[in-house]
Formats: C-alpha cells, sequence, structure tokens
C-alpha cells in the first residue's frame, strides 16, 4: 500500500505523484492511497461500505508527448466492497492503449500502472481550470463549472458555464449554457488562488479538475498543460493607446492607425539611421507596431521594445518611457533584431542632433501641416468620384508620412525631460517630488487644448447677452441650430470659426467612425450652454528649481506645448481621412453595394481599396457579419494586456458578462494634478451631450481631447487609465482640477452617486459614502 509517507519510494506515476504533492503543500485533496495489485488492499482498513473513486496513473500518462487522455480506467461511486474489481479493471487497462502508444511511436511496454484510490467527493458543483487558455491567451485562466460530477462536465453531458480571467487585471468575463450554475466571488478567488498555487509547486502551467461539495472546493487532479508553448509570444498592450482609441474601434479605424503607425514609424527609423537599411531589416516590426483584439486596439509592445533598443541609452530610456505611457509590465520583451556598431552611432548622432532641434522642427512642421491642411481639404472638397477621393488619401498620407515622425521624436523630447524633472525633484523633495513635478510642468495656459474652451465661453458669452441662449438649450437638428443661430450673429460667426479650426475635436475624434461636430455642427449647441469660464486658483507657493530641474521644467512643458498642438493637427488630419470615407460611402450606396453609409466603417482599408477597384466585390454580406461580432466583443472587458502563444485571436462569446475580482475603500493610482476634492461620482463610460458633471468628481476608464468640455465644469477626475503625460493629466492640471490616472478597476469598485474624496497629490481615491441602489435598499 502506498501512502502520503512512502510514495517516494515507489513507481507509481505522474497522476499519483502530483495529487500526494499537492497534499504535502496544503491543498484540499481527497485522502488517497495507491495500489499496484489488488492484493494490496487487505493491507488497508476500506469502509465497505463507502463510496471511492478507482483511478489510472502511468508512468507514461499526462506527459509532455502523450496525455492519455480517456485511454485508461477510471471507475466512479465504487463501493468498498468491490474495490477489488475495479482495481484489477484499472490495472489492465493498460491493455486498451496498446494501439495508442504504438500510433505515437512508443514502446507498450512502458506501460506501467498504479491504481490511486480516493474517497468520492459528492460533488454539487465539478469543473476544469486551465491556467492557460488552450486557444492561446496565455495570461488567461479559463474555469468551466457545471452541475453533478466530472465527468458530465468534461463529456458534456451538463450545461456549463465558462469563466475567462485576465490574471493580469483581475477581470473576468463568463458565458453561460443555459441555466448553467454560477460560482460566488469567493469561490471564483478561491479557484483563482488554487490554481497560482498549484503553478507554483511544478512550475508550468496546468489543467486542473476540481469538484465543490457544500461550499467546499476538492482539487482532484492536475496534469500540465503541453500544448502551448512560449516560442513565439506576442504581448499586446493598451497603455496610453487606450485614450486614443477608448472601447470599440470599428475594422476601417484599426486598418488606419496600423497603417498610420508603420508609416511614421518607418519614417523616423529612415530619418534616425541615415536610410541605411534598418528600416527595411525591422520591416515586419514596423508593419506590427499596433494590433487588435476583441475590436480594440492595442500596442504590440514586443515591437516597440525593439525600436526602442535602437537608441543610445535604452536601458536608462525604457523606464522614463513606461511611465510615461503608463506601461503597468515592466518586463522589456523584444525580439532579436540587434543593431550593429554604425547603425547604433548613426542613431546616437541624430538622437542628439534632432533632441537639440525639436522645437524648431515642431514649428517647421506646424507651418508645413497648415499647407497641406488647406491643399488636400479643397482637393477633396471638390471630387465625389471614390478613385479620386482614394488617390488623395494616399497623397495625403504619403506627404504626412514623410515629415509626421518629427512627433515621435518631441514625445521623447518630452519623456525624456520630464523624466528628468521628476528624478531631480525626487532625489531633492523625497516623495513631494511627483507632486512638484506636476505643479511645475503646469501653467501652459496656451496650450492648444485649452484654446476650445475658451472660444465656446466667448460664444455662450454672445449668446447670452444677445438672449438667445434659451433657444441654444433646445437644439436637437439642425433646423433649431440654425433658428437659434439667426438670433445672434456675432454668436454664428463664432461658430463658423469654431468649427472650422476645432470641429473634429471631439469625443474619440481618432475613431474615423465617430460623428464630429463638422460633420454635424448642432450637437455643439449643449457644450455651448454648459460651458464654464476657465477658473483661477491660488498659485501654490513652489520651493526653489535650481538650474538643472529649471531646464528640464522648460523643456518639458515646451514638449507639452508642442504635443498638444500637434495632437490638434492629427485630428484635422483624421477629418480629412473620415470625409474621404464618407464621401465613398455614399457613392457605394449609390451602387446599393452598401446598405448604409456607416456599413464601411466595417470594412479595412485594403477591402476598400478593393471595392473601388472591383465592382463585382460583395460587401453586404462581410458587413453583416461584422456587425454581429463587434456586437459581441462590446461586452467583453478592456484588458490592459494580453499575451498570446503567437499570432492575436478574437474572442468569440455568444452572450457574455463582465466581472471583476478587485474590491475595497482606498484605491491607488498615479497622482498627476495636485489637490483634493470631494463629492459626488458621475461614472462615465461613453461621454453624451446630456451629461452634467457640474461639481461632480468624473470617473472615468480613460479620456481623450473631446472631454475638456466635461472637465472644465467637474470638481475633479479620477480614471483607469493613463499616466503622468496623458492628456487627462494636462488639461486637469491646466484647469487645476485635482486629477488621480491609472487607478486598476476603478470602474468594478466605483459607482454612479457614490462619495468619493480624491488627493491629486497622493494618488488616493477613498470612498466615503455608497450609494443604495434599489435592489439593496429592498
Amino acid at each position: 500500500m502506498i501512502t502520503e509517507k512512502n510514495f517516494r519510494k515507489y513507481r507509481i506515476g505522474a497522476k499519483a505523484q502530483r495529487l500526494f504533492i499537492m497534499r504535502e503543500n496544503g491543498l484540499n485533496v481527497p485522502e488517497l492511497v495507491c495500489v499496484q495489485s489488488a492484493d494490496s488492499l487487505r493491507d488497508f482498513p476500506f469502509d465497505m461500505n463507502g463510496l471511492y473513486s478507482v483511478r489510472s496513473s502511468a508512468d507514461c500518462e499526462d506527459g509532455d508527448s502523450m496525455s492519455f487522455a480517456g485511454q485508461f480506467s477510471t471507475c466512479l461511486n465504487v463501493r468498498g466492497i468491490e474495490l477489488g474489481k475495479y482495481v484489477r479493471r484499472c490495472l489492465s487497462s493498460s491493455e486498451t492503449a496498446e494501439e495508442y502508444m504504438i500510433s505515437m511511436g512508443k514502446d507498450p511496454e512502458e506501460a506501467h500502472i498504479t491504481a490511486i484510490i480516493q474517497k468520492m467527493v459528492p460533488s454539487e458543483l465539478s469543473g476544469v481550470i486551465f491556467t492557460a487558455n488552450p486557444q492561446g491567451i496565455l495570461n488567461e485562466t479559463v474555469i468551466v463549472v457545471g452541475r453533478g460530477l466530472g465527468c458530465n462536465v468534461v463529456e458534456d453531458r451538463t450545461d456549463v458555464t465558462h469563466y475567462y480571467y485576465n490574471t493580469t487585471d483581475d477581470l473576468y468575463c463568463l458565458e453561460r449554457q443555459n441555466d448553467s450554475p454560477l460560482l460566488t466571488d469567493e469561490q471564483l478567488k478561491e479557484l483563482i488562488n488554487i490554481s497560482k498555487k498549484i503553478c507554483c509547486i511544478f512550475g508550468r502551467r496546468q489543467d486542473i479538475e476540481f469538484a465543490v461539495e457544500s461550499g467546499k472546493i476538492y482539487v482532484l487532479q492536475s496534469r500540465p498543460v503541453t500544448s502551448l508553448t512560449d516560442d513565439a509570444v506576442t504581448v499586446l498592450d493598451s497603455s496610453n493607446i487606450s485614450e486614443s482609441y477608448p472601447g470599440i474601434s470599428l475594422p476601417m479605424t484599426e486598418s488606419f492607425v496600423s497603417e498610420v503607425y508603420y508609416q511614421v514609424f518607418r519614417s523616423c527609423i529612415k530619418r534616425a539611421t541615415k536610410n541605411d537599411g534598418t528600416a527595411e531589416r525591422i520591416d515586419a516590426s514596423l508593419r506590427k507596431m499596433t494590433d487588435s483584439a476583441n475590436g480594440r486596439i492595442y500596442y504590440r509592445i514586443s515591437n516597440w521594445y525593439d525600436i526602442i533598443l535602437l537608441l543610445p541609452f535604452s536601458k536608462r530610456i525604457i523606464p522614463i518611457w513606461q511611465e510615461m505611457l503608463g506601461v503597468r509590465d515592466k518586463e522589456v520583451t523584444h525580439g532579436d533584431k540587434k543593431a550593429g556598431f554604425m547603425t547604433k552611432l548613426r542613431v546616437t548622432t541624430s538622437f542628439f542632433q534632432l533632441l537639440s532641434t525639436n522645437r524648431r522642427n515642431m514649428k517647421e512642421l506646424e507651418e508645413y501641416f497648415g499647407d497641406v491642411y488647406k491643399r488636400y481639404s479643397n482637393a477633396i472638397s471638390g471630387t465625389d468620384d471614390p478613385e479620386t477621393l482614394l488617390e488623395l488619401y494616399c497623397g495625403l498620407r504619403d506627404e504626412l508620412a514623410e515629415h509626421w515622425d518629427l512627433t515621435l521624436v518631441n514625445d521623447l523630447y518630452t519623456f525624456i525631460f520630464t523624466g528628468l524633472l521628476k528624478k531631480c525633484l525626487t532625489r531633492k523633495y523625497g516623495e513631494k517630488g511627483q507632486e512638484l513635478t506636476n505643479l511645475f510642468i503646469a501653467g501652459s495656459r496656451d496650450i492648444e487644448s485649452m484654446r476650445p474652451v475658451k472660444m465656446l465661453a466667448d460664444i455662450k458669452k454672445c449668446f447670452t447677452e444677445s438672449g438667445a441662449l434659451d433657444d441654444l438649450r433646445y437644439v436637437t437638428d439642425e433646423e433649431s441650430f440654425e433658428r437659434a443661430l439667426s438670433k445672434c450673429s456675432n454668436g454664428a460667426r463664432l461658430i463658423s470659426q469654431y468649427i472650422d479650426l476645432y470641429g473634429d475635436r471631439c469625443p474619440e475624434e481618432l475613431k474615423l467612425e465617430t460623428v464630429t461636430y463638422r460633420m454635424k455642427p448642432y450637437l455643439l449647441a449643449k457644450n455651448i450652454v454648459s460651458a464654464a469660464e476657465c477658473g483661477t486658483t491660488t498659485e501654490k507657493e513652489l520651493p526653489k528649481r535650481g538650474i538643472l530641474a529649471d531646464i528640464f521644467a522648460r523643456k518639458a512643458a515646451a514638449g507639452i506645448r508642442l504635443r498638444e498642438s500637434s495632437r490638434m493637427s492629427r485630428g484635422r488630419i483624421f477629418g480629412l481621412v473620415r470625409e474621404i470615407i464618407n464621401k465613398t460611402a455614399e457613392a457605394l450606396c449609390a451602387q446599393g453595394r452598401l446598405s448604409n453609409s456607416d456599413d464601411i466603417y466595417y470594412l479595412r482599408f485594403d477591402e476598400l481599396f478593393e471595392a473601388v477597384g472591383n465592382k463585382n466585390t460583395e460587401l453586404r454580406e462581410l458587413v453583416r457579419k461584422r456587425r454581429e461580432n463587434y456586437r459581441s466583443f462590446e461586452k467583453l472587458p478592456l484588458y490592459s494586456r494580453l499575451v498570446f502563444a503567437g499570432e492575436p485571436v478574437d474572442k468569440q462569446l455568444a452572450d457574455a458578462s463582465a466581472g471583476s475580482l478587485i474590491s475595497g475603500d482606498t484605491l491607488r493610482g498615479i497622482p498627476c494634478s495636485s489637490g483634493d476634492a470631494e463629492g459626488e461620482v458621475l461614472v462615465v463610460d461613453k461621454l453624451t451631450p446630456d451629461l452634467d458633471s457640474d461639481g461632480k468628481i468624473i470617473a472615468a476608464k480613460m479620456t481623450d481631447p473631446g472631454w475638456v468640455f466635461l472637465l472644465s465644469r467637474s470638481a475633479g477626475i479620477v480614471s483607469e487609465r493613463g499616466s503622468l503625460l496623458s492628456h487627462t493629466a494636462i488639461i486637469s492640471r491646466e484647469l487645476k482640477k485635482p486629477a488621480v490616472v491609472g487607478v486598476k478597476e476603478l470602474f468594478s469598485i466605483v459607482r454612479n452617486g457614490d462619495r468619493i474624496r480624491i488627493n491629486g497629490s497622493t494618488g488616493t481615491v477613498t470612498i466615503l459614502e455608497r450609494k443604495i441602489t434599489m435592489n439593496e435598499a429592498i
């Protein structure tokens, strides 16, 4: 008889050995013994009327090359009096595996079977845990649970619930079959903790069987997952790109973003290396600077590291870059694209040259952009022909790609000097260094992102003085908007100027599918009515910066101003591309190839080119399928990181719902705008014109430039995503609003109407009072 005390002396197979080891490590594995002949049973006092399970444990079972799943005998609910018969059946089942072993090129004589005898667990629920999704998602644990014994689950004899848990974010989504069972949050947490502990014990990904009886979880088995490898891992990271592309982005936007990043980074590498062929050598990485999964846009982070590693002092730059972009996972994942000595020398020379001329280059880029924008805006307005429109798109793309890479240099310039400023101040003032950094880089009241707010305040003043503001309150369409404009000629003139300058600045402005104020000016009415003066607050007395800190602060502030200006120009570029797409959509609708003009956004750019060039290309069915897929994507959480064993895959769930295992009343994030605020929470998942943020603390997943109107009226802002140089941080500092960004799973904890306190100096968010829902009150 083989027991916990002597199992290491015997050849018992991996399955039995793992069970004994898990019991040694405190896991709740049902008591077990092993036998290698039925005669051994008389050495152990079994309950003749008790129920047991009899399973195999063979040397060749659950190995790296062969699993033997279902090949050996498993007997459940065996009465103690019949154990001998079922043990003999189990031990003789090696004969049934002979053909399988031969087909796998193994010697059948290698099979050596031990029988595992355990007390039966009369499970109410049973299931399986895969510590990595077998579909190839390495940081996603999958839990499948159904009613009754485990055989019902693995043999598809009962409805099951699938839980998909992201180990990076503590977020999960689930999918039920009919009335399949649900786990409590406590049970789900315990299963996740069990799976983590088992992985630590055995040092690799595991396939774990479990049972639940009277609320107690038992581990029945664990075997290694051998179908997944780390040979070609792809890491997607949302970092600050989720600020530009929050939530779902449609295929047209996904493909356009991928092309833009490719063209701009390719240009930058050519500029930095003096066009020495490096760009061609790393072309595969450059083509995949971004990627998409589940309808969301991500950085393909490994490829970014490939680029950054070309820079001088890359080991020092990477931590600064990670902090400025809000990259949580600091592991540097990259390929083997090493740069030669001469390439490094060229990049080093270019690096310092470009940093020293950055401000001049950005000013020249701004002037160049003005000329390009005017030319292409006139050309696009002057044609409705799809082929001509797409030719204009290619021309615009190619012209700007040769120069727009300078914005990447400015980003790096801003990151470096902000990082150096923070390091300098932290060294001198300790923990207060973060707050001082925020204060020293604020105060650029002339940054481009503040101008739309000021102009809206001026427009509101015009309408107020003319007595026509109430007319704007009731604008619902273009006709009622025109009536309101007719009562205030100065206001109408300012609105026309506003649309010309800032018509593309709106929430989610970088998604091509977004309806902008340029497209529907009447949508601006709500923003005019609710426009607020940019209030001033008493400036804090700041300590002397010192010579170095002063230099770093001035350069960081200049970089931020230039960055915001280029972002405004970027929005206008996207506006031109949007106009090209919308005009092409009208032509395809006129040809009867699209049902609605917004169908075009469910196509990729390469598909659009194909459709315009070949009038026989089928579009309607493709659009229908994509609409269906993207409706399902909307029910999935946004993950900060996805790790794939190979190329990214989308998750297709018919009816998903999401949840989180994070809880608590005190949260922490990145402090990015000093001050305190206390008040009612306004949870904003999607920006709409009717939102009232006056005096409230906005809670958001992330913000983009179009949120500036809402932020200007709030008491403060807290967001799940963001960094020291995110748009939320920059605008909050200029508005003198307390702000905390990067608060993990804020949306899972804070609810609309809760009362909270935020501290923009320390990064703490405290829930003071929970709003009682109707269900809770009942």
